[in-house]
């Protein structure tokens, strides 16, 4: 019979493009009717066929008996493709594998060396616990052998049976030990690489091994065996913290000396998380000074994020931000350099960059930072910005377009500027045309992962450590609100939680915070697009929250109160619904206070249609759900509203009602309820509390805060009970009962769930002897005194039966226990709560940070 090679099956596959699945095809049906003769060598190189074409793809688990049969063969050619078969297509549910222990176990004691070797090879790659459990000695005592590549393989197929049979390791540490006193230097090598993966888990379990490590990292001369070493020595030097001293020199020298950068990585890697650099031992560097260990580091890490190289540049970066954890004054220095790193067109090394400085952000260098990352958002190929026509230059970041807008307004843009008067980016109109034009593809900004980044680090850089970074509030702010227009990912909620974090707390910011909530809520493109649960919709309820819980800051302006009901607001959450009309009711009073100040009859006409405006605008909203309402703001409560945000309407129309009966005649005087309406809102001035006050209030004595407040209640679902016997009111006389019956409900009345049904012999009475409705007397009511002489007798009546009733609860409360007096409650300090209290700075001062 002709039989092809695997030659042979190369050049058909090459000569057979056109219809390659047909002659693959037929070449396993030759295969298949090979593997099952009787000749060895046919048997081979059908396996051998095989093995190429699972390389392919192609599945070969039907010919595993197989593979076991040819690597069975004397012959070690033949072996080998078996044991190749073996470690492509085996694996752990392999049901021949138990067919092969002790064909394994056999070419393990052999006595040619290659057989050893394929046979260890073979086991490392198709090891099961079994295998692992019944084969480590044999393993093991391959150890011994005298040829050292036999050795090396063999402590690699050790540390593959150990994964699979922990048991073993405890067999396994005397032979590592003893494997890295091994005359040959390959040996050695492996020993420490096993040992290295090893101490990963468990690296107590090597710390005993320290000192002939110690001796091989200043002996040796392998590079590859010294990375090694020395990434072991980071794992053992946090359970040793003696080791720390002991490497402060070995590993000053291979810094100052090795030209090798995966070694010298190493080097700063252990020394950083081992905290080596701790010891205050100083080291020579390459000129001969005397320098600070940890200064060196961080000098040698400027030739890893200088290189050109995006590897050494990603870890470097790691590595200084791990240097930042533990001596941020070394990574200051490196300020520039990092900077540089931002634009880097990996986006890995971007993230890495971005991580490190947000660590460096001070004072001086906070404004630049945040600069450039805003830049970053606006340079987009991807996300579009949309041009805001109607908005003017908000914040730091002018929107394109002339702005013919107020004076006050004027001054506001020129308080959203940095300390040196520079705009923060620029112009957004002009960017968006460019990258319109240019067409270009998506960059590395373009992720949105990564400008999720930049938004939390640009956040967390300005509210560190309480605004301590901060010198212009309103700057602050004014970021926060272009971030809203050039975030591109759904930051709504952080953004809006800082806005208001800000505007509570620095009493300083919140005219100016005020105003550029308006802004933003007047903006048609930002509020057209809020739907429910989106980021706009968000940062617009709190927007809508700061102007009406501070618009008396600001002018009042009837204008305002369009802002809060807009064409959006059924696009809302019932929440966020709820926020917008209290703002409303809260802006619509406080400019009623406001005009009243200066009443004629061109002011009473303009709150009369101001009035009627509004009570249009809620019956068109309320008629678009259910379709009911009027002119005069009759409207019926809509059923599909949420709770909150009908209750809060129902007060909104009410006062407009009241406001509209209060002004229906002209008058020379405003009515005082104009007056008096917002201070219903502003009685109590809103002080921000801090989250940890809660924490400081004492725990009474004796109070159990993990203990249930009542008893386990019985679980009923599943209890039967027997239907209760028929009671004729002729069985039982009027007033008769049973003392265990009076003795039960006693005992259920302090129950907070238990309904008492009225005194013993209401209980028994049936509903035919119930007294009729009509017959019921009528009784006066207690007026407060202002009743007639029946009412006083009755106030008689009811203080001596509340006498006799006192009496019964005094000997009903002799047998309870007095409940323990009120613990102090220790108010928190200013540690807690922001001084809400601080006087107002002078204009154009700096404001400070409320702690």
């Amino acid at each position: 019979m002709f039989e092809k090679s695997l030659t042979d099956l190369i050049q058909g596959l090459r000569a057979n493009k056109r219809n390659e699945a047909e002659y693959i095809q037929k070449s396993l049906e030759e295969i298949q009717s090979e593997v099952q003769q009787s000749d060895m060598h046919c048997k081979s190189t059908a396996i051998d066929k095989l093995n190429y074409l699972h390389m392919l793809g192609y599945d070969t688990n039907w010919a595993n008996f197989n593979a076991v049969e040819v690597m069975a063969s004397p012959r070690f050619g033949e072996k080998r493709k078996g044991y190749l078969a073996a470690a492509q297509s085996f694996h752990q549910e392999t049901d021949v594998l138990m067919l092969a222990t002790n064909l394994i176990r056999k070419d393990l004691a052999s006595s040619n060396a290659m057989e050893v070797s394929v046979a260890l090879d073979g086991l490392a790659q198709v090891a099961t616990p079994e295998l692992a459990t019944d084969l480590f000695d044999d393993v093991a005592a391959v150890l011994g052998h005298s040829r050292p590549f036999i050795r090396k393989r063999a402590l690699v197929c050790l540390y593959r049976l150990v994964l699979k049979h922990p048991e073993g390791l405890h067999a396994l540490a005397p032979q590592l030990r003893e494997r890295l006193d091994d005359p040959d230097p390959s040996v050695v090598s492996s020993a420490v690489s096993v040992i290295c993966e090893l101490a990963r888990t468990n690296p107590h379990n090597y710390l005993p091994l320290a000192p002939r490590l110690y001796q091989l990292m200043n002996s040796s001369t392998n590079n590859w065996m010294l990375i090694k070493i020395v990434k072991l020595f980071a794992s053992l030097t946090p359970i040793e913290p003696r080791l720390a001293k002991k490497l402060h020199g070995p590993l000053s020298q291979l810094i100052c000396s090795t030209s090798a950068m995966s070694l010298l990585y190493e080097c700063i890697h252990t020394a950083v998380v081992g905290d080596i650099i701790g010891v205050p031992l100083p080291v020579t560097d390459n000129v001969g000074r005397e320098i600070d260990f940890a200064e060196l580091c961080a000098r040698k890490l400027v030739f890893f994020y200088e290189s050109a190289d995006h590897n050494l540049r990603y870890v470097g970066l790691v590595t200084l931000g791990e240097l930042q954890a533990r001596r941020p004054e070394l990574v200051v220095n490196q300020y520039e350099t990092v900077l540089k790193c931002l634009d880097d067109p990996d986006l890995s090394i971007r993230m890495r960059a971005l991580s490190v400085i947000s660590g460096m952000a001070t004072r001086r260098t906070l404004d630049r930072t945040v600069k450039r990352l805003m830049s970053q958002l606006i340079l987009s190929n991807t996300i579009r910005l949309q041009p805001v026509a109607s908005l003017p230059s908000v914040g730091s970041i002018e929107y394109g377009g002339k702005y013919n807008g107020s004076a006050a307004d004027s001054d506001l843009m020129a308080m959203a500027t940095d300390a040196t008067g520079a705009s923060l980016v620029s112009a957004r109109g002009s960017i968006v045309q460019s990258r319109q034009l240019t067409g270009a593809g998506p960059g590395p900004a373009d992720s949105p992962e990564y400008r999720l980044l930049v938004v939390e680090a640009i956040v967390d850089m300005c509210t560190r450590q309480s605004y301590g970074n901060l010198s212009n509030f309103e700057w602050y702010v004014a970021v926060l609100v272009d971030l809203v227009y050039t975030a591109g990912v759904d930051v709504g909620q952080l953004l809006s939680e800082k806005i208001l974090d800000v505007t509570v707390r620095v009493r300083q910011v919140r005219e100016f915070s005020v105003r550029l909530m308006r802004q933003m809520l007047s903006d048609r493109q930002l509020v057209g697009r809020a739907t429910s649960g989106s980021s706009t919709a968000k940062v617009l309820c709190t927007a809508a929250y700061i102007l009406g819980e501070y618009c008396s800051l600001l002018s009042a302006n009837s204008e305002d109160i369009a802002l809060l009901l807009p064409e959006c607001f059924e696009k809302l959450d019932g929440e966020q619904q709820a926020t917008f009309i209290q703002a409303a009711i809260k802006v619509y009073t406080n400019w009623l206070r406001d005009v009243a100040g200066y009443w004629s009859t061109e002011v009473w006409e303009l709150v009369r249609a101001v009035t009627s405006s509004i009570i249009s605008q809620l019956s068109d909203l309320l008629s678009a759900r259910t379709g009911e309402g009027n002119a005069l703001g009759g409207i019926v409560a809509v059923a599909e509203l949420p709770l909150q945000v009908t209750s809060r309407l129902r007060h909104f129309v009410e006062i407009t009602k009241a406001v509209s009966v209060a002004t229906s005649n002209p008058s020379d005087n405003a009515p005082q309820l104009c007056l008096e309406l917002h201070e219903l809102f502003t009685a109590y001035e809103l002080n921000p509390v801090s989250a940890a006050a809660q924490g400081k209030v004492p725990i009474p004595d004796g109070l159990d805060l993990d203990s249930p407040i009542g008893g386990p209640i019985p679980d009923t679902e599943h209890i039967m009970f027997p239907p209760p016997p028929p009671v004729s009111p002729e069985s039982r006389p009027r007033g008769s009962q049973s003392g265990g019956g009076r003795k039960q409900r006693r005992s259920h009345k302090n129950e907070p769930f238990y309904l008492d049904g009225g005194n013993d012999a209401g209980h028994a009475r049936s509903l035919a002897e119930l007294p009729d409705v009509d017959d019921i007397p009528v009784v006066q009511l207690d007026l407060g005194g202002h009743g007639s002489e029946d009412a006083a007798k009755t106030r008689k009546k009811k203080k001596k039966s509340t006498k006799h009733g006192a009496t019964k609860r005094e000997r009903r409360n002799r047998v309870r226990t007095p409940s323990p007096p009120p613990a102090p409650v220790d108010i928190a300090g200013d540690e807690d709560m922001p001084d809400v209290s601080a006087p107002q700075p002078q204009p154009h001062s700096t404001p400070p940070a409320q702690h």
